[in-house]
């Protein structure tokens, strides 16, 4: 039962909400890193960037991101495999105690009538602040504002959200690529005279030295399997690329070493359906001791803003040892 009128009620003495706080805190493997996944894979489903090309919750309307709640709360339990709640009752029963989810990309959290008193996982994305944090309340009465709006919902007042419980506070949650490009880029990318091939070619020629991932291709080539476009052949990514001297590497080895011989700057290496663009030109004497590769029988170096555009080798042919 939903606990109201407890005036000494202290959220360390809530044994429930700390039952549920400790299923999470202790009983779950790279919590932070989960929740993250879950949160991206929720926004871009939402988004369905490669059907509308959108890839900002500002893009959304209305509707959408109200959906965005029932998105977060579907992914979670499945990441999580949290038990589903009773019918007509709240979201999640976790080690017999009742949970509803709420999500808010705002400041604060609307709570129905039917979930005050009860333990609410809270979650919160700022695609400005690039930040995410995930929390637990008892929404008690006295945790809420007075007025319900019209649907009959109350938020979680400034007092309120002093009783959270944090799981995970103010994490790193990084923008999608496309929204780390400055808004000229952007224009370049996505004109409408473009095809998708275009948009695919165009996107890794302004976008290099950083990881892209496919729901990202999939986003600018607003089609399916964006990573096709990236293949040898007319028109496609890697071959026109080539010409400007831009090699796109991806996961595989071959690819890591030689991102790795010219010491190109990147976080990791890319993974399983990521690639990175980079721009390179022939080795010579007054590039001193720049880091380069030798491929198609000569040496090259990580092309730097003055060099010279011009046509650049093949990348090692993924069937072959180097």
């Amino acid at each position: 039962m939903p606990l109201l009128h407890d005036t000494a009620y202290s959220t360390s003495a809530d044994k429930p909400l700390q039952d549920v706080a400790n299923w999470f805190l202790h009983g779950q493997n790279d919590l932070e890193e989960r929740f993250r996944k879950s949160l991206r894979t929720s926004l871009d489903e939402v988004f369905d960037g490669k059907r509308t090309g959108r890839y900002s919750i500002k893009d959304l309307q209305k509707t959408e991101k109200t959906y965005i709640g029932t998105k977060v709360e579907i992914v979670l339990q499945e990441a999580f495999a949290i038990p589903r709640g009773q019918p007509k009752k709240m979201d999640y029963l976790i080690l017999g105690h009742e949970v509803d989810c709420k999500f808010t990309i705002g400041s604060t959290w609307e709570i129905p009538r039917e979930a005050v008193g009860h333990i609410c996982l809270l979650v919160k994305v700022s695609e400005s602040k690039e930040s995410f944090s995930v929390g637990l309340l008892r929404t008690r009465s006295e945790f809420l504002t007075g007025k319900p709006n019209s649907d009959g919902k109350r938020k979680v007042s400034a007092a309120g959200k002093k009783h959270i419980q944090w799981i995970v506070n103010g994490a790193h949650f990084p923008k999608t690529l496309l929204l780390a490009l400055p808004s000229a880029k952007i224009s370049q990318v996505f004109s409408e005279q473009k095809s998708g091939q275009e948009r695919i070619n165009v996107f890794l020629k302004l976008a290099q030295g950083v990881l892209v991932n496919g729901e990202t291709l999939d986003t600018v080539a607003q089609q399916r399997d964006g990573m096709a476009r990236l293949r040898e052949g007319r028109g496609r990514a890697r071959t026109v690329l080539r010409q400007q001297g831009i090699l796109v590497a991806g996961h595989w080895q071959h690819h890591k070493d030689v991102l790795q011989q010219l010491d190109v700057s990147l976080p990791r290496m890319p993974h399983l359906g990521e690639v990175v663009s980079f721009r390179v030109v022939k080795a010579r004497p007054e590039h001193g001791q720049r880091p380069s590769v030798t491929l198609d029988g000569e040496a090259w170096v990580l092309a730097a803003d003055d060099d010279p555009e011009e046509p650049g080798p093949r990348l090692p042919d993924l069937k072959k040892k180097p």
